[in-house]
């Protein structure tokens, strides 16, 4: 009989898949690996989903049978590339990556939790880490010490999400320009006549 409920059902069962808190992340992750399962966990941004995100979420989930996944919030995102970042509000990123099917656990983390508390409270068998990851030797070393083991993966898509927001700007002003030229002169004289 095939799983139909629950965070191992081929639904997107987004309620199932979101932990509210660290605890409940950590009591999850308990059960299944009493039950057998290897966790796999890895975090992210996830603005503007693309297929390079898909992919990398497809490959880390072969390191194991269970993928844990944290997700930035807003604010996190915001401190670390500015404010015009997210793209994408967090309860539509969380959301979206219930319906990727590798991705069975679904964590928001907040801008003031303490470093590495995601991983503290799932102790994952398999840590999956992008090759352009921020860790240095002596903190691989330290999260051996949480971790089962550290995967590295690279990028899987050529283009990033901050790159194609960049690309996004750069063409709306090359469609812009134009326009702005036509109506631009007529709406400044319209300003300078009311005054």
């Amino acid at each position: 009989m095939a799983v139909t409920s629950g965070i191992l059902s081929p639904k997107a069962n987004f309620e199932d898949r979101l932990a509210a808190s660290l605890e409940e992340m950590a009591q999850t992750v308990e059960h299944l690996k009493g039950l057998g399962y290897k966790v796999v966990l890895t975090s992210g941004s996830f603005d503007l989903i693309h297929l390079g995100h898909v992919k990398y979420l497809t490959q880390a989930r072969e390191f194991g049978d269970v993928l844990a996944v944290g997700v930035d919030g807003d604010a996190k995102i915001r401190k670390r590339k500015g404010d015009d970042r997210p793209m994408v509000p967090e309860g539509e990123r969380i959301e979206m990556l219930a319906y990727q099917r590798p991705v069975d656990l679904i964590y928001l983390k907040g801008d003031d939790e303490e470093r590495w508390s995601l991983i503290k409270a799932v102790r994952p068998d398999v840590l999956v880490l992008t090759a352009d990851h921020s860790y240095t030797e002596e903190d691989q070393r330290a999260l051996l010490e949480i971790v089962g083991r550290i995967e590295v993966l690279e990028r899987q898509a050529s283009v990033t999400t901050s790159e194609r927001i960049r690309q996004m700007y750069m063409h709306l002003g090359d469609r812009l320009g134009p326009k702005l030229a036509e109506v631009l002169p007529g709406l400044i004289d319209g300003i300078l006549k009311r005054r």
